[in-house]
């Protein structure tokens, strides 16, 4: 079967972008050398942001939680201001 030059070219297959998010970095080859620059947490103290201590931090805090109550925290006060007539 022969197929003439104007239908060969809708057969043939096209490249798709890929569906999903693209990868991070390119797979290697098992021949190439790894890469070895990635920098290690080793020497770094957690702080807990609640009670400053090291050791832990926030999300594994065991302490007493304080909640504080809706819209105390951000009323403001205005100042009275009491003008005082001559007499």
């Amino acid at each position: 079967m022969r197929i003439c030059a104007r239908h060969a070219a809708s057969t043939t297959l096209t490249l798709r972008k890929p569906l999903g998010r693209p990868t991070k970095v390119r797979r290697k080859e098992p021949d190439e050398p790894q890469t070895t620059t990635k920098l290690t947490k080793k020497g770094v103290e957690m702080k807990c942001s609640k009670c400053k201590k090291l050791g832990h931090d926030k999300k594994s805090y065991r302490g007493e939680v304080t909640r504080c109550k809706v819209g105390v925290h951000n009323q403001v006060v205005a100042p009275t201001h009491q003008e005082t007539t001559p007499t």
